[in-house]
């Protein structure tokens, strides 16, 4: 798609905010107004509940790293099933997504599936805590930089940039496959190239999800606003942790 607005223009100018159908969704309950047809209150309202969410989901992902050492048992058996963890690991994604909208639940379901992804990549960090701990603080440090810059560009130029949902779809199936692939070939070369291929989709997913969430999600829908932003962060830290540590074992 093409640029909806000018730089120049306001939010909540027609133009800038298409305008979407209210209806039910598949579990029957009735869609919020999306954040474009929202008044500058309720939008700036649901933004801020998006984004206070991802960023308490961040913090008890941190927690799930240090369950993981604190109860070795539980990081062992992580490090010893990959498959079973992945199983996990995607069937949290599925079940966050499915209660979004349950109140209460959404939230218990949200810091539950981060808390998982803390427990999940703590084999991972204390491997790197060892042959290169400066690299945690660095690949958090990143993160955080890459994240509020390309999140800040989105605010400021105002700019939608969901035409970029056919690049990163095909980019997530190429990256995916890629990775299944090196399974079999365990080649260092191609994994530091995965790694910078997962660095630049997961930038992309910002720039994508950050300007639906600005226009298209419905208000109501913070919950899968902050998953949606808190799966982007995540896997840009985990590409950095791996470029970081490319070459080292």
């Amino acid at each position: 798609m093409n640029d909806l607005q000018s730089p120049k223009q306001r939010f909540n100018s027609p133009s800038a905010w298409p305008p979407q159908q209210v209806g039910a969704d598949a579990w029957g309950n009735v869609q919020a107004q999306t954040a474009a047809q929202a008044s500058v209150a309720e939008r700036m309202s649901f933004i801020r509940k998006v984004y206070a969410l991802f960023f308490v989901g961040t913090l008890f992902a941190i927690g799930g790293v240090l369950l993981g050492f604190i109860f070795p048992e539980l990081m062992f058996a992580v490090a010893r099933h990959p498959w079973i963890s992945l199983i996990v690991l995607l069937g949290g994604v599925m079940g966050a997504q499915a209660v979004r909208l349950v109140r209460g639940v959404n939230l218990l379901a949200l810091f539950g599936f981060t808390t998982l992804t803390g427990v999940i990549i703590s084999p991972a960090i204390a491997l790197y805590s060892q042959i290169n701990p400066a690299s945690i603080l660095q690949a958090g440090v990143l993160t955080v930089g890459i994240f509020g810059g390309l999140t800040a560009y989105v605010f400021i130029s105002k700019r939608d940039f969901s035409f970029l949902r056919g690049m990163v779809t095909i980019g997530l199936i190429v990256v995916v496959l890629s990775a299944v692939l090196n399974i079999f070939l365990a080649s260092s070369a191609f994994s530091f190239a995965i790694a910078a291929a997962s660095l630049l989709l997961f930038s992309g997913f910002v720039l994508y999800d950050t300007s639906n969430i600005i226009r298209r999600y419905p208000t109501n829908e913070y919950v899968a606003g902050a998953l949606s932003l808190y799966l982007d962060a995540f896997n840009i830290f985990l590409a950095l942790l791996r470029i970081l540590n490319a070459g080292r074992r």
